[in-house]
């Protein structure tokens, strides 16, 4: 068995989504453990995110499957805004085809940074 790291961000104009919950990591192989979650803000204000790890085959329904519920990324000067490392996930393991999935309070307003390991 093998681990390799890996890490996934946001997309230069890309936004964690406000209205369903994006999927930002697929465990493929023999599983993911997350590493760390960093949630960056850009906007002047406060805003929430909520993180769900949805089992293979499952979705986001209310609070389903929910381990973060609406946590506040503080708005901070300049243009990166405030940051927040969710330290909650560090460890946490998605098994073949479970998913980790963050929604926002709001659009174009909270960027994303994971790192994690896959087993293979």
């Amino acid at each position: 068995m093998a681990l390799t790291k890996y890490a996934n961000e946001s997309a230069a104009a890309g936004f964690i989504n406000n209205s369903t919950p994006d999927t930002i990591i697929t465990a493929a192989n023999d599983g993911v453990t997350i590493i760390k979650l960093v949630i960056t803000n850009v906007t002047a204000a406060p805003v929430w995110v909520s993180v769900y790890c949805v089992p293979s085959g499952g979705s986001v329904s209310g609070d389903d499957f929910k381990v973060v519920d609406k946590l506040d990324i503080p708005a901070e000067g300049g243009n990166f805004g405030g940051a927040e490392d969710i330290r909650d996930l560090a460890g946490i393991f998605l098994e073949t085809g479970d998913t980790l999935r963050l929604l926002a309070e709001s659009a174009s307003s909270l960027k994303f940074r994971v790192a994690y390991m896959e087993e293979s």
